[in-house]
């Protein structure tokens, strides 16, 4: 689909020189028709990708990187932190069925590194929703690990959210922890300390600089001429060095300055929002990237930098929750269907990225509106088409932001139409909608043509054979009367 092949995992693979390990990716799966599991896994092992960070424990994902030699960070949602807090049992139970039934001890399996207990729970739009129970959950999973003969070596850890951790005036020095959660942080930290764990965070330059009038650009990007920050005798020349000091601080400031630190996302997304956008992404991650395999550390760490690093993310997510922005769904490094959204050369020979190979997409349709019609209430169509498929590229500074009316509503329309697997009832629209075999696609406005998967083709037969039984009981219905 896309003409350019791009490298990026090999160079990320390289940041840190002998420790090539210590770069990962996030994989989520919040796609209407997700990349099949052994695709994705192809995808990570033909770019060199090590290690990988899941949101959860899907059975046909651990089995596809059975056997792969990736390293892996297995994620606990947080909808399942209440009962683990309050049963052990269950807590045994979800460590025999996701950690003990597929790990690898040096043979085939999963090489399970990490069990990460919920997916940013702190976050501070949650409320108290999810953090009263995290600690108990942690504890009862170490001990069912533990139970396992696992405690040894699978790692309990906890995502914290990038709002964890706060600075008023802006200065790293002043960081410290959310005063609604100081308790718990301390209590975190003590535990992971005890266990010898790293403390899980994301740092978002993308947020920062939206959420900060005094964070440029530049400054976000790595530049060379951005306009420094200073905090007392320490200068801080970007973004990363700034959140990441200012965690720093926080963590010093509870007694715990020398734990380990492991950056579980960092990123940034190509759409969605401004600023969002391919090009900038790649001036991002080449930035990250540098400063990363220079080993210099921060202000507050020289020469220590995060011992782990996961790019967020893998692929964009169209079902991704979009409350904080529709950039949510745009992370990616690669598209839905696995291909590269950017290159950039990084200068020592490293070839270029892989992109998925083989995929296989449903017919080459599209659904656009029927310009013969009455338009009058295209609109409000559009606006339900939304409610439920993805949309977000036509967001103010979305690579479709610049089409025009009515193409904005052929956009909506042909998102639902292949979501529900290019049914050609989704294309109706109270007869609005027409289906077509011409590409709509304008410049950087991509229409695109969903994945054929397992779930489509079983949803559709399972349509159709539906269709079949209830035409079938209605003429044995006729029958019956007309024998009556």
């Amino acid at each position: 689909m896309y003409p350019f092949p791009v490298f990026l995992f090999l160079t990320i693979l390289c940041l840190l020189g002998s420790t090539a390990d210590a770069i990962g990716v996030n994989w989520g799966t919040m796609s209407s028709h997700p990349l099949p599991p052994p695709k994705v896994v192809e995808l990570l092992k033909s770019n060199e990708v090590s290690k990988v960070k899941l949101f959860d424990a899907d059975p046909l994902v651990l089995q596809a990187l059975s056997g792969s030699n990736i390293v892996v960070t297995l994620g606990i949602p947080n909808s399942m932190l209440k009962t683990l807090n309050s049963s052990r049992k269950a807590a045994e139970s979800w460590v025999h069925d996701n950690v003990t039934r597929y790990f690898s001890h040096g043979g085939a399996g999963v090489r399970i590194e990490y069990v990460a207990v919920g997916d940013e729970p702190f976050l501070q739009s949650y409320g108290d929703q999810f953090h009263p129970f995290v600690i108990g959950a942690a504890m009862n999973i170490q001990a069912a690990l533990t139970k396992a003969n696992l405690g040894g070596e699978v790692k309990v850890v906890v995502p914290c959210s990038f709002d964890t951790f706060v600075s008023e005036s802006g200065r790293p020095s002043k960081g410290h922890f959310r005063t609604d959660l100081n308790k718990t942080m301390i209590e975190l930290l003590t535990f992971l300390s005890k266990h010898h764990s790293p403390l899980f965070v994301t740092i978002s330059p993308f947020i920062s600089f939206q959420q900060n009038k005094n964070i440029s650009l530049d400054f976000s990007l790595f530049k060379e001429n951005a306009r420094h920050h200073n905090d007392s005798h320490r200068t801080y020349k970007n973004s990363f060095d700034l959140s990441y000091d200012t965690l720093v601080s926080a963590l010093s400031k509870i007694g715990f300055p020398e734990i380990d630190i492991v950056v579980a996302r960092i990123g940034w997304p190509t759409d969605g929002a401004a600023n969002a956008t391919s090009s900038i992404a790649e001036t991002f991650m080449k930035g990250l990237i540098d400063h990363l395999h220079s080993k210099t550390g921060t202000p507050l760490r020289r020469r220590n930098p995060p011992i782990e690093t996961f790019m967020f993310s893998l692929l964009d997510e169209g079902h991704r929750s979009i409350t904080s922005g529709n950039f949510e769904r745009h992370w990616g490094v690669f598209t839905f269907d696995g291909q590269a959204k950017y290159h950039f050369n990084f200068g020592q020979g490293t070839k270029n990225l892989v992109n998925a190979q083989f995929v296989e997409y449903l017919a080459p349709k599209w659904c656009v509106v029927n310009n013969n019609k009455d338009l009058s209430n295209a609109s409000a169509s559009a606006l339900e088409a939304c409610f439920t498929s993805d949309c977000t590229a036509l967001s103010p500074g979305g690579s479709c932001s610049n089409i025009s009316w009515p193409s904005n509503i052929s956009y909506a329309f042909n998102s639902y139409y292949q979501q529900n697997d290019q049914r050609a009832d989704s294309c109706d629209f109270g007869g609005l909608g027409l289906i077509t075999t011409v590409d709509p696609s304008v410049d950087t406005c991509r229409f695109f043509v969903e994945l054929q998967t397992s779930h489509s083709t079983s949803a559709h037969e399972a349509y159709i054979f539906l269709r079949i039984i209830l035409l079938l009981a209605c003429l044995f219905l006729c029958l019956l009367g007309f024998a009556w």
